[in-house]
């Protein structure tokens, strides 16, 4: 009976457990190389990969990959969009509003300020690609974010932000879907949104904790210059980020004895096949999507049924549920991160048709 139960909840999340079965014919090992150790930079085991040990065989059920609802797209260009905002300084373009988050890509001048506010039950997070933010959080001490900062704000946490220095900000705002604000009545009420009334309402709330690998403010670049790590910088309810950080010459890898980090299958080579969008390749995410935000380089994103896209410093890709994909970086110098996004730690399931 037990058996039967656990088929049954599996049945229901699209995935049938092997070990469900008869034994004879029971999930086993991968068959393949020895593990190696894992390169440095890479995202540590049981994140965003394996769950550690070897790997082992399950079955899922796959829709089609590939299909994409306005906004979503394969691909944001930083580029295309300024050219879609030419002559304004401050502007606001969603990029992302699937079935777990609600992401605009944000452009904002000097002198620009956000008044204290407070997101009830959801985290925010900024992903600063140009320009100074400064931001005053309930219970921290100030933080000034640039070029590589990532401000993870705590649910029920009170807030505000100007934008300082001397050129216009961008950032990429990452909040769950329906997250809802509130603003203190110690400040001057906001406008009211088409369809509502702005009201006083009373209530209490307490500044939560930063725990585990969450903090306040964290910079790339100033991490990769410590050599310290990068991955899961992020791990909050419908929001995870992690850094992802390779060089595709492994000598400018100061901090991992050459090892090459992240890079996926690196730059493509003279010779190598046309990528072809329809065959089996790569790996997916059950019923869940991963999006990149490129912070440094440049990244290659193949992806089942859309094609292969080329990605440089604030682009945004973006792979749909249950579809097969794979990233590789591909800057000839420097570090290429590509800084994953999800609302949940996710698992790679690998193909098992002998693809990349």
């Amino acid at each position: 009976m037990a058996n039967l139960r656990q088929h049954a909840i599996a049945l229901a999340a699209g995935v049938v457990i092997l070990a469900s079965l008869p034994p004879m014919v029971r999930a086993q090992p991968a068959q393949g190389p020895a593990a190696q150790p894992a390169p440095a930079g890479a995202p540590p085991q049981g994140r965003r990969g394996g769950r550690g040990g070897p790997a082992e065989f399950w079955y899922m059920n796959k829709t089609k990959g590939g299909v994409y609802s306005a906004p979503m797209r394969p691909l944001w260009k930083l580029s295309d969009l300024m050219r879609m905002h030419t002559g304004q300084n401050n502007w606001r373009e969603q990029i992302i509003k699937d079935n777990l988050q609600d992401v605009t890509y944000n452009s904002a001048s000097p002198g620009t300020k956000v008044i204290p506010r407070m997101h009830m039950e959801t985290a925010t997070a900024f992903v600063v690609m140009k320009g100074e933010m400064h931001f005053t959080v309930e219970g921290q001490q100030p933080v000034t974010a640039t070029r590589g900062s990532i401000v993870n704000i705590l649910n029920d946490t009170i807030y505000s932000y100007e934008v300082t220095g001397g050129q216009n900000a961008l950032w990429v705002e990452i909040h769950p879907l329906w997250y809802q604000t509130v603003y203190p009545a110690s400040e001057p009420p906001p406008p009211s949104l088409p369809g509502s009334d702005v009201v006083k309402v009373s209530f209490t709330h307490r500044v939560p904790a930063y725990t585990g690998n969450n903090r306040l403010h964290f910079n790339l670049f100033d991490t990769i210059a410590k050599c310290e790590p990068v991955a899961n910088v992020v791990e909050e309810d419908h929001i995870n980020i992690s850094p992802l950080l390779g060089w595709v010459n492994p000598a400018e890898n100061k901090c991992g004895a050459g090892g090459s980090g992240n890079i996926g299958s690196g730059p493509l080579k003279p010779g190598d096949p046309p990528f072809n969008p329809n065959s089996t390749f790569g790996h997916l995410h059950l019923g869940v999507v991963e999006w990149w935000i490129v912070q440094s380089g440049q990244i290659r994103g193949q992806f089942e049924g859309t094609g292969e896209f080329h990605a440089v410093e604030g682009d945004v890709l973006y792979a749909a549920p249950n579809m097969w994909h794979q990233m590789a970086a591909e800057a000839p110098s420097g570090p290429s991160v590509r800084t994953a996004i999800g609302g949940y730690p996710i698992t790679n399931m690998g193909n098992t048709a002998g693809g990349n």
